[in-house]
């Protein structure tokens, strides 16, 4: 039997009751993210029923945010009880009307943050993701996942730099702005140092089962940072037999790279 939990179960079922723990099923089904269907399966109509794809980005984002975010319910405890889901959410309605994300003071390091606001535990892609300049742009999750099954790593609906290139390909007003991604990454294509996603969404955090968590804010978390904050960074997290030191030596010799960014 699966181990169950009042405090986790509202995001790994539909339509959890905290009073009587029935649910309509369980894992995350078709009105997870689309609200209730009832009305829409006697007679489908695109009025009744949500689709993420036609709300704007908070809304749309929303739908994940709900489960993949560390915060608190408005009112915690309900009835007494604690909580770590948007109890009475459905897709459609407003997140922040039910959910409070994680708070943290910028240059402290906490139980869920470094000191920038990188998040570091388990499940908590959206607590970064509405930091990120992507999520101000209108990006949502799901336009690099795709919640209904790829078979890629992650969902993705292609593989990492292809989604990238989509709205970052060399010579784009978006950047990276040079001719070719070797001249940008300063390694080889096809290799691991060329991957987008190498420098920004490193691997930050190790939590259950091994797994790694990586960081959604897009950033590119320097050196310098991890010697002031502690906070792993790309290079040597790759490069495991090299120092801070070098690879901060290394970024300055960078010709594109701004030296206010080296720190």
């Amino acid at each position: 039997k699966r181990p169950t939990s009042a405090l986790c179960d509202g995001c790994h079922s539909v339509n959890f009751n905290i009073r009587d723990h029935s649910v309509t099923e369980w894992n995350v089904g078709c009105e997870r993210c689309h609200g209730p269907g009832g009305e829409h399966v006697a007679s489908p109509s695109r009025a009744n029923i949500q689709n993420p794809a036609r709300m704007d980005y908070v809304h749309a984002s929303d739908t994940c945010v709900q489960c993949h975010s560390q915060g608190r319910p408005l009112t915690n405890p309900i009835e007494g009880k604690y909580y770590d889901w948007p109890v009475g959410f459905h897709v459609g309605f407003n997140l922040q009307d039910y959910w409070q994300l994680e708070e943290h003071t910028l240059g402290e390091t906490s139980f869920t943050h470094f000191p920038d606001g990188t998040a570091h535990k388990n499940r908590m892609q959206g607590n970064d993701f509405v930091q990120s300049v992507m999520y101000r742009r209108g990006v949502t999750c799901f336009s690099c996942h795709d919640v209904h099954g790829t078979g890629n790593y992650a969902e993705l609906r292609l593989p990492p730099n292809q989604i990238c290139f989509t709205c970052h390909g060399p010579g784009m007003p978006n950047g990276p702005r040079t001719a070719t991604l070797e001249e940008h990454t300063h390694h080889r294509a096809g290799t691991p140092g060329s991957e987008c996603v190498s420098c920004h969404m490193p691997a930050i955090e190790t939590t259950l089962a091994n797994v790694n968590v990586h960081a959604h804010t897009f950033q590119f978390i320097t050196p310098a940072m991890t010697e002031k904050y502690k906070i792993p960074n790309a290079c040597t997290s790759c490069h495991t037999d090299k120092t801070i030191a070098w690879a901060t030596d290394a970024l300055r010799h960078w010709p594109e790279r701004s030296p206010w960014r080296i720190e």
